[in-house]
């Protein structure tokens, strides 16, 4: 008691000189830590009726303690089968099973290979000596919390889980580089396209907007931070609320990490969207030997090896060759190649999203993003005070020579010249600070195109640094809300984020009627009806909008099966290009397909989306609303396979939130899936209704709010 004592006296102090000395916020907010193995008296979790905790702490060592509970309290299983895939060895604890929700899945074998060869365990234990002594203690705190929920709670996990306690700084720290760095740079996946073994697709997207006072309706700035990834795996979000000195936050983050990624706090907040930094580069080596070649001299690999044990089989032997570029990741078909991943040297990635969640303004958010160990993530940022920002940001390397085209395939490993060793510095990136258009929006295109009229000149930066166009249709969606609003009030933002209208549609269903009028058969004439009286959204009981999905399926990446584009797109045209067709026939032939396939398969073209995209986790089996990226809705849902005529949405919408800086903030927010993935738990799948319904649900933050909406305490 004596302990609690003091810790809370140095608190209050400290709490005095953060009133007197802004300047001095992160200094002060981190000195109140220390580490502890149990939290703080005074210390709790509100749990609300979604599943949402709500944690209240009196230092930060004891919210991120609670914090670690919590996750474990919702996300054990998942947890810690993510951290043992993490030290490489998911195939010892769980066996060679099939593990992920990606296209095509991996096996545990698959990912231990690419963490050992990529040294993961390794280098988490590098970068925990590496943390600063204010930010240390937290993530043992959170390490703590994750272990004190599996002490307690032994029992109810499964014997792989058991077997992989207890958990560690080092767990939380190589989880964390695997997904950022590993699976969102660069994966398995993405290796195989730059050498062209595979053609797997990208499966990260999101939306993401920041409205100035100049448009919004009430004059406060407001935000929508919109994350579309599989709903599963690795990609989990979990939703939580933070209070503590200093500290005000909500958001959300991938499970097992301990600071938020998707946040807002009293004064500002943040949302963030997948940008195609080219922060990992393969070098394609000359062997020559039993070396490679570098600058015409013969150097030798750096040899080791390693043992995966699989759990039930024999263990497997993994030889491991790393060169100066970095390690050997494709060895077949006659291609040799290593890999080299920025930001490896910069092992405060986890602090500097902690610190641009303890920000109040601009200012200090642009010193946390100065950090620059956040190796990427567009980011749309606004506050109180009515600024709003757009950063390309990224770890981006400081490359000699070379376009984007050039970096994005193999580059030639036998000069040395090639071989980055600095990154850009933060001035250096992409940034539109309070554009005179009034917001700022980004759905997965280049930094280029995040205001509109366009305000950022790619000849201006490194011509490596972003992809010169290529808005897609979310994107154009996102920029015809935004310029063609006049005064949008938080009701017109929520309208907007849950829009099912289908931008592909504005683009080209007028053109494809035509076709079908003029060159089509009888049946795509009748298809050319439907269309023409579709109200072109993705709505439940749309009659068109799959009939539409098919044909741009069948249609392909650019049109090419039927003709191409009459117009095709320019990212200063984004409201009118692309459009039409440069061989209507052929367009008219294609929806003759896509109907004969509908009435074949289901006896009719007449098919409602609801009907067969459908909403279904455990017991719950609702039909769908949102369309698919491809089509362009700002309301994004993406099904998986078909069986029996139906898909189940798998991807798209994940965490949702629409927030208003006012003088108290006001926030609602949508996790689709819902909160938890403990089998068994309502949370599991409580918030799929809300999104049939399509409605959003109230965040609460202030005591009053979640002791009404209260499901259980704990007080530690």
């Amino acid at each position: 008691m004596a302990k609690d004592s003091g810790v809370a006296g140095r608190l209050a102090t400290m709490l005095h000189f953060v009133s007197m000395w802004r300047s001095l916020l992160f200094f002060v907010c981190f000195s109140t830590l220390a580490p502890a193995a149990t939290p703080s008296k005074g210390t709790e979790i509100l749990w609300d009726r979604y599943g949402v905790p709500h944690i209240f702490a009196p230092d930060h060592a004891s919210l991120f303690h609670a914090y670690g509970y919590a996750q474990m309290e919702a996300h054990a299983e998942l947890l810690v089968r993510l951290y043992a895939q993490s030290r490489g060895r998911g195939a010892e604890y769980y066996g060679n099973l099939q593990s992920s929700v990606r296209a095509g899945g991996e096996s545990y074998l698959d990912t231990d290979r690419w963490v050992r060869v990529n040294g993961l365990p390794e280098r988490a234990k590098e970068w925990a000596t590496q943390q600063t002594p204010e930010f240390r203690p937290l993530l043992e705190a959170f390490a703590t919390g994750l272990n004190a929920w599996a002490t307690k709670h032994r029992a109810s996990l499964s014997a792989p889980a058991q077997a992989a306690l207890p958990l560690t700084v080092e767990d939380v720290l190589a989880h964390s580089l695997r997904v950022i760095h590993y699976d969102w740079m660069v994966s398995r996946v993405k290796v195989d396209q730059m050498v062209n073994l595979g053609t797997a697709g990208e499966v990260h997207g999101s939306n993401g907007w920041a409205i100035a006072p100049a448009k919004s309706a009430s004059g406060h700035a407001m935000l929508l931070s919109n994350s579309h990834l599989p709903w599963g795996d690795m990609h989990t979000y979990f939703e939580v609320h933070l209070q503590a000195p200093g500290v005000s936050s909500s958001g959300a983050v991938w499970v097992g990490f301990p600071t938020l990624r998707l946040c807002f706090n009293d004064r500002l907040g943040w949302a963030q969207t997948t940008n195609a930094v080219d922060g990992a580069d393969l070098y394609r080596l000359t062997l020559r030997g039993k070396g490679y070649v570098l600058d015409g001299k013969l150097l030798p690999f750096e040899r080791s090896q390693q043992v995966i044990k699989v759990k039930g089989a024999a263990d497997v032997p993994v030889d491991i060759r790393r060169t100066v570029h970095g390690p050997v990741v494709v060895d077949r078909n006659g291609v040799t190649a290593a890999l080299r991943v920025s930001a490896l040297d910069r092992p405060r990635m986890l602090e500097q999203i902690w610190r641009m969640g303890l920000a109040q303004n601009l200012k200090e958010f642009e010193q946390a993003m100065r950090m620059v160990h956040l190796p990427l993530f567009n980011t749309m940022y606004a506050d109180r005070d009515g600024h709003i920002l757009y950063l390309y940001n990224g770890a981006v390397p400081q490359r000699a020579r070379g376009d984007r085209k050039f970096w994005a395939g193999m580059v030639p490993g036998d000069d040395s010249s090639l071989i980055w060793r600095q990154l850009h510095p933060y001035e250096d990136l992409p940034r539109v600070v309070d554009p005179p258009s009034g917001f700022v929006q980004n759905c997965n295109d280049p930094p280029w195109t995040s205001a509109y009229p366009m305000l950022l000149d790619s000849s201006k930066f490194a011509p490596y640094m972003a992809a010169l166009s290529g808005m897609g249709p979310r994107a154009q969606r996102s920029t015809r809300i935004l310029s063609e609003a006049k005064k949008m009030t938080f009701d017109d933002l929520r309208a907007a984020k849950l829009s099912t209208r289908v931008e592909m549609a504005d683009h080209f269903v007028e053109a494809l009627v035509a076709a079908a009028q003029r060159h089509g058969t009888e049946r795509a004439k009748s298809a050319a009806t439907i269309l023409a009286q579709w109200d072109r959204q993705a709505e439940a009981a749309s009659d068109g909008a799959f009939l539409f999905y098919r044909f741009l399926q069948q249609a392909g990446t650019n049109f090419g099966a039927a003709g191409g584009y009459a117009v095709k797109a320019d990212d200063r045209q984004p409201l009118t290009t692309p459009r039409g067709f440069a061989d209507p026939a052929r367009a008219a032939a294609v929806l003759d397909q896509v109907a004969t396939k509908l009435e074949s398969d289901y006896g009719s073209m007449h098919v409602k989306w609801g009907d067969v995209i459908r909403l279904r986790r455990g017991t719950v089996d609702l039909p769908a609303n949102g369309a698919p990226s491809v089509m362009g809705s700002i309301r994004t849902i993406n099904p998986g396979p078909f069986a029996g005529g139906k898909a189940d949405a798998v991807h798209g919408d994940t965490y949702a939130a629409i927030v208003e800086f006012g003088p108290t903030v006001r926030a609602e927010a949508l996790l689709t899936y819902g909160n938890w993935s403990r089998p068994g738990s309502k949370h599991m799948s409580d918030q799929l209704p809300l999104v049939a319904q399509k409605v959003m649900r109230p965040v609460w933050r202030t005591r009053k709010e979640i002791e009404a909406n209260l499901e259980s305490r704990m007080v530690f």
